[in-house]
């Protein structure tokens, strides 16, 4: 190790002394969030990153359909025309491709089937992803309010060495004051980014949930289509 990371090093656990007793939980609530919050992120995937996402379903529709213009696809079979989308859904991966994917495995299997079982599937997949975010939350409302606390303890202590020595000395005063002031800092550079990503994490399961119900619609409609023209041939 180089000498600027044992001063990185010494640097924090300096201040780390400084903040008081409060540090301790204040850290603990920063990781505890950070880690359900990756969860999350790693649950959802490349999904959370990429921008085609609401792209997928039209693309999916123009597939089934056969308004895709992709070699054999148009002049395709139906069930040629479903395979091929099977396989652009799998090979672009992702959260999504791999539900919708999934949801076409089973309409095509038991299409009778096929509302009631995706709408338990659907719940759970919702469910999947939003595993952990409530603690997010309540970590990212903790952190403040416990630098508030450390504010409070270290202001008290403040006030006790006011009243045994006066204010005369600064030099006295310095360490009540400093607990005060890291620890409210400590809690606010753990909540901002928490609330932040935490934002950003509720936006994209929002759009990812919007889009697999569009996508269970489509594919719903293209196998009542076809059910009801199987029906109607002699």
């Amino acid at each position: 190790m180089t000498d600027f990371h044992y001063i990185f090093i010494e640097s924090l656990r300096n201040t780390y002394e400084a903040g008081g007793v409060v540090m301790l939980p204040i850290l603990l609530s920063g990781v505890v969030g950070f880690y359900f919050l990756f969860s999350s992120w790693f649950r959802i995937g490349s999904d959370f990153f990429r921008k085609d996402i609401t792209k997928v379903v039209r693309r999916m529709q123009r597939g089934l359909t056969g308004e895709r213009a992709v070699v054999g696809t148009e002049s395709s079979s139906d069930e040629q025309r479903v395979q091929t989308t099977l396989t652009n859904l799998r090979k672009r991966g992702g959260f999504l491709s791999r539900e919708l994917s999934y949801a076409i495995e089973i309409a095509q299997k038991n299409y009778d089937e096929f509302r009631d079982y995706m709408q338990v599937r659907m719940m759970k997949s919702v469910r999947y992803m939003e595993q952990g975010n409530h603690i997010v939350s309540v970590m990212a409302a903790a952190a403040p309010l416990l630098g508030l606390l450390g504010t409070v303890t270290g202001m008290v202590s403040t006030f006790e060495v006011i009243t045994l020595y006066g204010n005369q000395n600064p030099v006295l005063m310095a360490d009540g004051i400093s607990e005060a002031l890291i620890s409210t800092q400590s809690g606010l550079l753990i909540a901002f980014p928490l609330t932040l990503m935490k934002q950003r994490l509720d936006e994209r399961i929002e759009i990812l949930k919007q889009e697999m119900e569009l996508g269970a619609t489509v594919i719903d409609n293209y196998f009542a289509t076809r059910a009801g023209q199987r029906h109607c041939e002699p």
